[in-house]
């Protein structure tokens, strides 16, 4: 019998990943302005993961980490202040304040972790925080001699410190943090976990290595099977295994999430080729907005030959009119680029092209109730993509412990 689409859920997850799309045409931020925010958003993130070690049903578990995590609210809370002015930061001091009040009163953890997480979702769309890199994820090996190096002294061997706020392998610890918390915590400008000696000098890729490499430590041994990214199969792509918190997933998501995102490379022959096409794009907005168009036109092109291509024809089968229209937008959106047209003008046909892309997914899904459920988790993810495609101008982009 198939499965109750958790339609509540999902509703819940997509205000809070699309709310405040109505900034989306604010101007790019600057780096400090990213760093800023990114340090707020990581100090609420391990408020999320710490707070149910700091209190207990029948009083305190650990009084010094808890007014810990009262001084990272109040801190965020200062960040924000020092932010530029934006619609709905009025609101986000609001949620704050309230954060502050449940942590006061001891609420339960499950009701701090999604108040804190919302924020800093919330805080990360509004001043425009890109969270997923834009190239595939790196693998985990390609880190291996760094943690070896700089971070086994503190983390263990294998991330099995003895000191719980060093561990790295507590699965329901690890289930707490996406992939972005873990880069986030290696840039020494946006939380100080660790001084520049361990990772200030690391490249965008090298902390991207690295979160990989940490998020296996806690993964499950054994693979998904293929059937699970048929379920949910924006998890086997970008942005969606770079921003998830596995937390926030069913049990069965959760648990192939966190397999997957310490595992990329085993992930691509897994992608539907309209979820790798809207990937793609993902990446190609990246990089123009960073001023990269030559590798916003090869995702582009790429996206076309190894996503969109591989579908067509189902779908002309299927929608002949929505084939027509993505085949001239595709179009349109290479010959743009290549006459250097006006920037707004190619990243609204970003928009319109992955939008369509997430639609043309839509209408080949199956339409079972289980599938129904997987195609709302989808679009959930692409959502940040969409976030990343209606807060318009996404550049590259602290907490208590440290992935390294």
């Amino acid at each position: 019998m198939p499965r109750k689409p958790k339609t509540p859920l999902l509703i819940l997850l997509l205000a809070t990943l699309l709310g405040g799309s109505a900034a989306w045409a604010q101007p790019t931020a600057d780096k400090e302005t990213q760093n800023t925010a990114a340090r707020a958003v990581s100090l609420l993130s391990f408020v999320a993961v710490d707070y149910p070690e700091a209190v207990s049903d029948d009083g305190m578990r650990d009084r010094s980490l808890y007014r810990q995590l009262q001084g990272n609210v109040e801190v965020a809370a200062s960040l924000l202040e020092k932010l530029p002015e934006k619609p709905g930061r009025n609101q986000l001091q609001r949620t704050l304040q309230d954060l502050a009040a449940e942590i006061e009163n001891r609420a339960p953890p499950g009701q701090v972790r999604q108040r804190a997480n919302a924020a800093a979702d919330r805080l990360a769309a509004l001043y425009q925080l890109p969270r997923s890199p834009a190239e595939p994820l790196p693998p985990a090996q390609e880190a291996r001699a760094l943690y070896q190096d700089r971070c086994r002294h503190c983390h263990g061997e294998n991330g099995d410190a003895p000191q719980a706020e060093r561990k790295l392998t507590d699965p329901a610890r690890m289930a707490n943090l996406s992939l972005y918390d873990f880069y986030n915590v290696l840039e020494p400008t946006r939380n100080d976990a660790h001084n520049r000696d361990i990772d200030g000098d690391l490249s965008s890729r090298e902390r991207w290595a690295l979160a990989v490499m940490v998020a296996g430590f806690a993964a499950p041994e054994i693979a998904p099977s293929a059937r699970r990214a048929q379920e949910y199969p924006a998890l086997v792509g970008l942005p969606g295994m770079a921003v998830l918190r596995p937390v926030e997933l069913p049990d069965d998501a959760r648990d192939a999430l966190m397999w997957w995102r310490a595992h990329p490379q085993e992930t691509a022959h897994l992608q539907h080729p309209l979820a790798r096409a809207a990937g793609l794009l993902y990446l190609g907005q990246t990089a123009y907005r960073s001023g990269d168009s030559a590798s916003a036109y090869h995702q582009l092109m790429l996206g076309l030959r190894e996503g969109y291509a591989q579908a067509r024809p189902q779908l002309a089968e299927r929608n002949p009119a929505l084939t027509a229209q993505l085949d001239q937008q595709w179009q349109e959106l290479r010959q743009s680029i290549l006459d250097r047209a006006p920037s707004n003008e190619i990243i609204e046909q970003f928009q319109r092209l992955q939008a369509n892309v997430v639609r043309a997914r839509e209408q080949l899904q199956p339409t079972s109730g289980s599938a129904i459920y997987a195609w709302a988790v989808f679009f959930l993810v692409i959502a940040l993509g969409v976030g990343g495609l209606l807060w318009y101008r996404l550049r590259r982009p602290r907490g208590k412990t440290g992935t390294s």
